[in-house]
């Protein structure tokens, strides 16, 4: 456990990675037995069999834009538990993410990170 300023930093694991969400920083820390992970390499871990459902304006979203992931099953929806939920949280460089428990939603304010999130959908 971390102690950052006025939150604790408690990691969940996830396999083999551990998620340290924190809605009071609005900060993710990834981290493996091994010390920190790269923010994109933990993404694609925990949610890269996520399904783009597709895009949505944005409501309080770091960006215009929302991108919508749905999980492909009951057991990978299980990996958003380790998220606080209606919190935006800033997941990597310039990318932020949130959940409401069933979802997973993506924004980004370089559009090149949004093409590259959307490629192949």
């Amino acid at each position: 456990m971390d102690i950052n300023g006025w939150c604790e930093h408690k990691p969940v694991w996830v396999g083999r990675v551990a998620v340290a969400a924190c809605e009071d920083c609005g900060r993710v820390d990834w981290l493996s037995d091994q010390g920190p992970v790269d923010p994109s390499e933990a993404l694609a871990a925990l949610f890269g069999s996520y399904d783009l459902v597709g895009s949505m304006p944005a409501l309080g979203a770091p960006s215009p834009e929302v991108l919508v992931y749905a999980p492909p099953s009951a057991r990978k929806r299980r990996n958003l538990d380790a998220l606080p939920q209606r919190a935006w949280l800033k997941a990597g460089p310039h990318l932020w993410m949130s959940t409401d428990g069933e979802v997973l939603l993506l924004s980004t304010t370089q559009r090149l990170l949004f093409e590259n999130l959307t490629r192949g959908a």
